[in-house]
């Protein structure tokens, strides 16, 4: 409900993406949080399916972690899905899907149960999982491939494999973190993203708000 929410009020309509490339956070147009700390989260699929790269901003107050940071995103964009795996030795990302042509009804075969936040946590990574839609995003890997987890210190920083995992990853003001899809584990470094832009309103959504506005005022000068 608090992803529907979320969605309804801040998200309603068509997410259109920049055929910009982003490179610093001046280029990124789809924050999530608040706080005076700001990081990027780039997801790299790697799949021919343009744009293969996209990115999010995150901010927050205190003490954040990577996890928090995908979390956090993948709740806000209802578009984006994560299968997490918890494990003896850690946390795993085990797949990541995108609404690419925004159709809706996001879903993979084998089937996987998403939550109202996006997130499907399940410890059994399947190689064959695909998205029922042939134009969405989605990728999943284990025997095959997996999600390589990358950062750097900021924009202007060289990519680096992370030491840690997204649950220890504690992110610094300024820092960058990525996924990147390694078919084959063959390494690569994520390719320059386009920013994620927050849709405008659709007309049924501005007809609906105005018919709510013309209510309360009614109600507000009776």
């Amino acid at each position: 409900m608090k992803r529907l929410t979320l969605f309804a009020l801040a998200t309603a309509g068509l997410l259109a993406l920049s055929p910009v490339h982003a490179a610093t956070f001046d280029d990124v147009q789809y924050w999530v949080g608040s706080g005076p700390n700001q990081a990027a989260l780039v997801i790299d699929w790697n799949d021919g399916k343009s744009p293969e790269s996209l990115l999010w901003g995150y901010r927050w107050d205190g003490s954040a972690t990577g996890l928090d940071m995908l979390e956090s995103v993948v709740n806000a964009d209802p578009r984006l899905f994560a299968h997490v795996g918890t494990f003896s030795w850690g946390t795993a990302m085990l797949g990541i899907g995108y609404d690419l042509n925004n159709s809706g009804g996001f879903a993979v075969s084998p089937s996987l149960t998403f939550d109202g936040a996006g997130l499907a946590l399940d410890s059994n990574p399947n190689d064959a999982r695909v998205a029922t839609d042939s134009a969405d995003h989605y990728l999943e890997g284990w025997n095959n491939g997996f999600w390589g987890y990358y950062t750097r210190a900021s924009s202007s920083g060289a990519w680096a494999s992370s030491f840690v995992g997204a649950r220890d990853r504690v992110l610094a003001d300024g820092a960058w973190d990525a996924y990147n899809f390694e078919a084959d584990f063959a390494s690569s470094i994520p390719s320059d993203p386009t920013p994620a832009m927050v849709p405008e309103p659709t007309t049924v959504s501005l007809f609906t708000l105005s018919a709510l506005t013309f209510v309360w005022l009614r109600r507000r000068h009776a």
